[in-house]
């Protein structure tokens, strides 16, 4: 395990931070992607069909 930290409680709860990190993308990593591509897709798709898209700080006034 390598230190990152001087003090153990910290490389302690850094420790448990990636643990957790790791175990939500491995459990979750692949609808996260899967939703993002779908988003991206759509958003694609968006703008071909409006070619006169306007800033949003345009549409707020």
């Amino acid at each position: 395990m390598k230190k990152y930290y001087e003090e153990a409680k910290y490389n302690a709860a850094f420790d448990r931070c990636v643990d957790v990190m790791t175990r939500m993308l491995r459990k979750y990593g692949h609808q996260v992607l899967n939703k993002l591509e779908q988003d991206a897709s759509q958003t694609l798709e968006c703008s071909k069909d409006n070619t006169k898209a306007q800033p949003l700080t345009d549409r707020a006034a």
